[in-house]
């Protein structure tokens, strides 16, 4: 079987290796990954370049790895799983996804995500919103009032969320595609203890700041080329390096520039405005934005999207085509299995985005500034048009 992960691998640590090992089994199946490239869902650059961890994955047992679109990989879960599965689904011949979640029970992330697009869900979450509650909080009471607690404390764990927004795409995409949960081994996500060799990506990347020893928690062929990276000043890329050009983008944005940024609704914009006038510097603007009801994820991924000219229109469109990132022998055959299944055209040139009209070159824009905006993270600034000339990882 063909089995797809939509992930990050920021970096590609124990935890992911644990997951493409399980889902391998011992040869059997092949491994699809999407994968964000530059910037991450937390609305931050990723730590190394889409081309390094891609490598990281090729060479701890990912077959395929495509490239999950930006204006998706900096979004909310829902959008986010909705991007990673439109991908998937366009290949053709995924035939299971698997994910990390904290429980492995099918069918109640199943009925998790059917009550979700229930009418009956509409009105009890519209009650409990009216508390004043965040909305990740106003969705599990409300589901906790209509099927139960067990149900519910799906929605308490991340991953189990993201799950259960993976099954709601392939409900709306009308997937043939069986869902894999798989216990998470180790530690929590955003743990910031370790557990034997176990420890999560944000904790990694901590270590990677304070240039701690981080090398126990990654395997050894994602080790070495992270050490590589850093050695020649490629990594860890820092978002903090970016904050006065980040500064300087929303100070240049009026009101109706934030109102087209994707997730601003009922007035923030207002108040993301009148922050970020009155503030020295990005923790302040979270500071003063944030409520019960608007979460410091979602304020990130907010000025992430402002930074990088993302608007609410490039996140409701729809994934305009496959951009192949990196593949070993058998995600050739993936690949050329593909050719006849595909239903979005498979790029392995930028050169072939060009004739596949406005909304792919816009993607793409957006993908090409971006990476731009990594290079300035990183320790040592790299050079522009990266996305443009990095080749494709083959193994």
């Amino acid at each position: 079987m063909n089995y797809g992960i939509v992930a990050e691998f920021n970096p590609f640590h124990n935890g992911h290796k644990y997951l493409v090992d399980t889902i391998k089994n011992g040869g059997e199946n092949t491994v699809t990954v999407v994968m964000s490239e530059s910037f991450v869902q937390r609305g931050e650059c990723a730590c190394a370049s889409p081309y390094a961890r891609t490598k990281m994955a090729l060479m701890c047992g990912a077959d395929l790895v495509l490239s999950l679109p930006v204006p998706y990989a900096t979004a909310s879960a829902e959008r986010f799983a909705m991007g990673g599965l439109s991908v998937l689904g366009g290949l053709g011949c995924v035939d299971a996804l698997a994910f990390g979640a904290e429980t492995d029970n099918a069918e109640n992330l199943k009925k998790c995500a059917d009550i979700l697009v229930s009418d009956e869900l509409s009105k009890a979450l519209e009650k409990h919103l009216s508390e004043g509650v965040s909305f990740p909080v106003a969705r599990q009471r409300a589901v906790e009032e209509i099927s139960g607690k067990e149900i519910a404390e799906i929605l308490s764990s991340p991953n189990n969320i993201l799950g259960v927004e993976y099954i709601k795409a392939i409900n709306k995409l009308g997937l043939n595609m069986e869902i894999n949960p798989i216990t998470r081994k180790g530690v929590e996500h955003d743990s910031e203890e370790a557990k034997g060799d176990f420890c999560s990506a944000s904790a990694i990347r901590e270590m990677l700041d304070k240039n701690e020893d981080f090398k126990a928690f990654l395997p050894e062929e994602s080790r070495k080329i992270l050490e590589e990276e850093i050695k020649n000043q490629k990594a860890p890329a820092n978002y903090k390096r970016l904050e006065a050009a980040i500064l300087y983008k929303l100070r240049s944005m009026s009101i109706d520039d934030f109102k087209a940024l994707p997730d601003v609704s009922e007035g923030l914009e207002y108040r993301l405005c009148d922050a970020v006038k009155a503030s020295l510097g990005l923790d302040e603007i979270l500071e003063k934005v944030k409520t019960k009801r608007y979460t410091h994820s979602r304020i990130r991924r907010i000025i992430a999207c402002g930074f990088l000219g993302i608007k609410k229109e490039d996140v409701l469109l729809p994934v305009p085509f496959i951009r192949v990132l990196g593949f070993n022998e058998k995600g050739a055959k993936i690949l050329k299995k593909a050719k006849e299944t595909a239903t979005l055209p498979i790029v392995t040139k930028s050169s072939e985005i060009n004739a596949l009209g406005e909304n792919a070159k816009r993607t793409f824009e957006l993908e090409c500034f971006a990476r731009d905006m990594l290079s300035l993270a990183l320790p040592v600034r790299d050079e522009f048009g990266k996305e443009m000339t990095d080749k494709l990882i083959v193994l």
